[in-house]
């Protein structure tokens, strides 16, 4: 991983055209010029402020100077880099050029049989030497490098540039007439080529530096930070968590970062690393809201904009929200009695600059809400959960919501949400029966009117038939609920937009066909509660014989009661209850024949019942088979049914001869 991190780096760096500044370009020129130069007699100094990406600037350089010699008999000089970082004596800074320095022995040419280097040694180091490079150690050597006698040495046996780079010159702690007199000795002396490293404006704080950089330094440069390369660097850094959303974001990440006029690279770098390890607080249930990545960027934007703001500036951030509304408060006021407006003050400056760069509204950049998330966070290490649970229900509009008012949305907003739309209506991932009309008749509307070259009407229905099938009308128990839903969408569709409208048409048309073969496949009540006859049930008979037809045509008083009922299911049903319940059930059927079929002219009403001829024989014959299983009451009763059933068999057929002879 450190390998394909380090090729990362060199990648982006080598990009110079895309992430690059030209200013920056140039000075990489120079540095590479001034390489050509043996013995140049002078040192480069590159400026910029604190966390502005020197280091990134210079080591990228650095990498891509280093070769890999693989020839016995020389050694190729690496360019020597030393951080100056917290040194406190000059014996610390020479301990570092030695560490520096001493991978030469673990060169080839230092392994290799009898090859001895001919530069100055001292002091000392344990070190193993495999004379005939079997794997073996032959002798031990106790030796370190001189680092002015290595690079001084005119061995012909060592190639290379001698560049040596002193970072973090303003950090140092010795004095700087010492450590500049020091480096001094590598520019004059030995004639490396030196580059140093600082913040210039420390630097001009120390005492003498100005009187004594002449005499090392022969050119300065400063240099612009390095954003673009300095993100996408960041956003491939192993260590970071949340890489691959970053990475996905950089574009945002720069736009906020550049907004806040900070340059300080180190607080972008410590921003992304906190927004990854908060974000690692967060449970995964809130993650799973569909609004929750809309909300994600924003904290992105702001983690960005508030570590810049509040770590990068003289002015800190605390209390940003209320002082802030204040501000905005009194302007308000101002604008009302036209007076004169005061200078704007530091909250309205820091919030000022992501407005004008089109940040707040789309990322709330600097929104006091978002802003005041995550200075708690910075200072109290707090993850407000209240806050992002409080975000999500504001953000929870679903697409076809925002589609209501397709009319005065932007064409991405459109776009955006006729994708999301169809998503909802692909997968019938609906809560209700109403949500996936409101989604499907918007879509029609935006398809009616042109508005998308995506999706067809009959797109839209294939999709929700599916779903009505499956889901709606597929998990009504009885053609009486089905015909319930069924009027619901009806009156749904006169609520949203109207059956005049075509393509509802032929929406409409599939839903229907869905119904159909729905009720094909479904029982009335009354049925159902037939060929499921229970004594805890019983009660309910009569509640259900006085309701109507699933399509409310007429009552089941006036309808065919067995015409679909399973005989063999009522029989049972029949017989497995308690006396009493058998005779509620005897009483409702004896009174449903006679009420139409006693009367004078029975043939006017016998239509209604002809049906029941389907199955009533069937019935009869199960009756009485089951009279001879049954004893006492429950033989009597189960004659009793039997006898009423054959009467009714033979109004009905007489009934019916009657009509057909008058027809």
């Amino acid at each position: 991983m450190r390998k394909l991190r380090e090729t990362l780096r060199a990648m982006i760096f080598r990009e110079k055209d895309k992430n690059m500044t030209r200013h920056n370009q140039e000075i990489l020129d120079c540095l590479n010029d001034y390489l050509k130069v043996r013995k140049p007699g002078y040192a480069i100094l590159l400026r910029g402020s604190w966390g502005s990406g020197k280091t990134f600037f210079v080591k990228d350089w650095l990498d891509t100077l280093a070769k890999k010699d693989d020839d016995d008999d020389f050694y190729t000089l690496a360019p020597i880099y030393v951080s100056l970082y917290g040194m406190t004596t000059m014996s610390q800074i020479d301990e570092e050029m030695k560490k520096a320095v001493s991978p030469i022995l673990h060169s080839k040419f230092m392994k290799t049989a009898g090859k001895m280097f001919k530069v100055a040694i001292s002091a000392a180091l344990r070190y193993n030497i495999d004379l005939n490079n079997d794997g073996v150690d032959d002798m031990k050597m106790e030796c370190t490098i001189d680092p002015k006698a290595l690079l001084g040495s005119d061995d012909l046996h060592v190639k290379g540039n001698r560049l040596v780079v002193f970072d973090d010159l303003e950090r140092c702690h010795v004095s700087i007439k010492e450590v500049m007199g020091y480096i001094n000795y590598y520019v004059e002396h030995i004639g490396c080529n030196v580059v140093i490293v600082g913040d210039d404006e420390k630097l001009n704080k120390k005492q003498d530096f100005q009187e004594i950089k002449e005499k090392t330094i022969g050119r300065e440069f400063e240099l612009d930070p390095e954003i673009d390369a300095a993100v996408e660097c960041f956003v491939c850094d192993e260590n970071i968590i949340d890489k691959d959303y970053l990475a996905h974001n950089t574009e945002l990440i720069k736009a906020c970062f550049k907004a806040s006029r900070t340059n300080n690279l180190r607080l972008l770098k410590q921003s992304l690393c906190d927004f990854s390890l908060m974000m690692g607080r967060i449970p995964i249930k809130t993650k799973q809201y569909p609004t929750f990545e809309k909300i994600k960027q924003r904290l992105l934007a702001n983690f960005v904009a508030v570590y810049a703001e509040d770590k990068g500036q003289e002015v800190n951030m605390d209390d940003y929200g209320r002082k802030f509304g204040e501000e905005v408060s009194a302007q308000m006021t101002l604008d009302l009695t036209g007076e004169e407006k005061p200078v704007m003050s530091e909250m309205t400056k820091k919030h000022e600059k992501y407005n004008v760069a089109g940040l707040t509204d789309k990322y709330y950049a600097m929104v006091p809400h978002y802003a005041d998330f995550v200075l708690k966070y910075l200072r109290k290490g707090r993850v407000d959960l209240s806050f992002i649970e409080t975000e999500i229900k504001k953000d929870e509009k679903k697409p076809w919501e925002v589609l209501q008012n397709y009319m005065c949305l932007d064409n991405d907003v459109l776009t955006k949400n006729v994708d999301l739309n169809a998503g909802y209506l692909e997968s019938g991932e609906f809560g209700s029966v109403d949500e996936m009309l409101s989604s499907a008749f918007i879509m029609l509307m935006i398809i009616h009117w042109e508005l998308t070259p995506k999706y067809s009407v009959e797109t839209v229905s294939k999709w929700c038939a599916k779903t009505m099938r499956e889901k709606y009308y597929g998990s009504c128990k009885s053609q009486n609920e089905l015909h319930d839903m069924r009027q619901h969408v009806i009156t749904c569709v006169g609520y949203y937009v109207g059956d005049q409208v075509p393509e509802v048409k032929s929406f409409l048309i599939e839903l229907g066909k869905v119904y159909a073969e729905i009720e094909g496949k479904l029982k009335n009540d009354l049925t159902v509660f037939l060929e499921t006859l229970s004594d805890d049930k019983i009660e309910e008979l009569y509640n259900v014989y006085s309701g109507v037809m699933p399509d409310h045509s007429t009552s089941y008083s006036s309808s065919p009661i067995f015409a679909s009922v399973d005989p063999e299911k009522f029989v049972n049903g029949f017989t497995n209850l308690s006396n009493g319940g058998k005779r509620k059930v005897i009483s409702l059927i004896v009174g449903h024949y006679n009420d139409a079929l006693n009367i004078r002219n029975p043939e006017d009403m016998v239509y209604h019942y002809v049906d029941d001829l389907k199955t009533l024989p069937e019935i009869i014959g199960l009756l009485e088979k089951k009279e001879g299983e049954c004893q006492l009451v429950d033989k009597m009763l189960v004659k009793m049914l039997k006898k009423n059933l054959e009467e009714s068999v033979k109004k009905i057929k007489a009934a019916d001869a009657v009509r057909e002879g008058k027809q």
